[in-house]
């Protein structure tokens, strides 16, 4: 979604002289560094290399069996 943003707000504020565009992309621009400056980076919680034949099932709420 900040990706968007960004690419519209330069696009159409920078490029096309829309002045709301020019400030949404310029928050946008703001939230992206605020973020990488944080070190909010998305955490791996599970890893683990699969083998052939092997699979891995992500379910919320439903029934987690493979049919097969």
């Amino acid at each position: 979604m900040i990706g968007l943003l960004l690419r519209q707000g330069f696009k159409r504020g920078v490029l096309g002289g829309n002045r709301t565009w020019l400030t949404i992309g310029g928050v946008a621009l703001t939230f992206r560094l605020l973020q990488k400056l944080s070190g909010s980076e998305p955490k791996v919680v599970y890893s683990e290399e699969l083998k052939p034949g092997e699979a891995l099932v992500i379910a919320n709420g439903r029934d987690a069996t493979m049919v097969g």
